[in-house]
């Protein structure tokens, strides 16, 4: 990974999410479209009621939230859109900043005519959501989010290094990958890795995630000093041997923003909705379901 020992803090704040593994698995819904800033914008509609927006994470895709589509379209309308630069959405040749982000996910609803909608940001995914949040209480005329649930969310400066291999090359870097991802490998066969790697180039996304991550602005852009600014209801969720962020981030997230709570699980790493499905769901329903606090 290219970059100065200057920019050292800034790839520590980026986080990935596991591709699609290509296995067998929930049906796929069917894929939309929609023009945002004039790109087209590749995303699922699902369900009926409140609407929740997942938001994937750097590297990956609206297939990485198949495991919980499911159930939780059961009681909300789920807009799982493919970010700009990843999935089968367009990728621009931008300078991509988490704002870039922000500002697709606002147009993104507003071209979708939603009022208002609760944001499920994992990874990436997580600082994007939150940012979002923090531009709503400092006077911003985006859609207005009414639950916020972040998920082993980056965003906030960290000493432990991040593992080098975010934006993968070779087998081996692959493999490096979804050992830092996953607590459970055990399903990680020369096959299913070699099929994984074919995903992932499949994709053409690498331009999109050296973008991210060797953009020194991101420096400017973490939450450390920013999560009082967050006044919606939130949930944080964190895997306790995640490898790419550490517990002790959610911990931080947790304790920064007023009313939020923690849920943690165990022998899960860096992807709570695929390695521990159902207690996700779960404690995403009971919170998304559940009366807001005053704050």
């Amino acid at each position: 990974m290219r970059g100065n020992a200057k920019f050292g803090s800034i790839l520590l704040l980026t986080l990935f999410v596991a591709p699609a593994f290509g296995q067998t698995g929930p049906a796929q819904p069917s894929d939309r479209t929609v023009a945002v800033f004039g790109q087209t914008i590749h995303y699922w509609d699902v369900g009926s009621g409140p609407v929740v927006v997942l938001v994937h994470g750097l590297g990956s895709r609206k297939e990485d939230w198949l495991p919980v589509v499911a159930p939780l379209s059961q009681k909300y309308r789920l807009l799982v859109p493919d970010q700009i630069g990843f999935g089968h959405s367009d990728k621009p040749l931008l300078e991509y900043h988490i704002q870039t982000y922000v500002d697709f996910l606002d147009e993104f609803l507003r071209d979708l005519k939603v009022e208002r909608a609760s944001l499920v940001g994992e990874s990436l995914g997580g600082w994007i959501s939150a940012l979002y949040a923090v531009e709503i209480t400092g006077g911003a005329h985006i859609v207005p989010v009414e639950k916020l649930v972040l998920v082993d969310a980056a965003g906030l400066n960290q000493e432990k290094p991040v593992p080098p291999v975010l934006n993968p090359s070779t087998l081996a870097a692959m493999r490096g990958l979804m050992e830092a991802v996953f607590y459970d490998t055990s399903w990680l066969t020369e096959d299913a890795l070699r099929k994984i790697f074919a995903d992932k180039l499949s994709l053409h996304d690498g331009y999109t995630v050296r973008s991210i991550l060797e953009n020194p602005a991101l420096a400017s852009e973490r939450l450390d000093r920013r999560l009082g600014e967050i006044h919606v209801p939130t949930l944080v969720v964190w895997g306790k041997q995640d490898n790419l962020l550490p517990i002790a981030n959610g911990e931080r997230y947790a304790a920064g923003i007023a009313g939020a709570r923690l849920v943690s699980f165990d022998k899960c790493g860096h992807v709570p909705p695929r390695e521990k499905t159902a207690e996700f769901v779960s404690a995403a329903t009971a919170f998304l379901d559940g009366a807001a606090p005053a704050h």
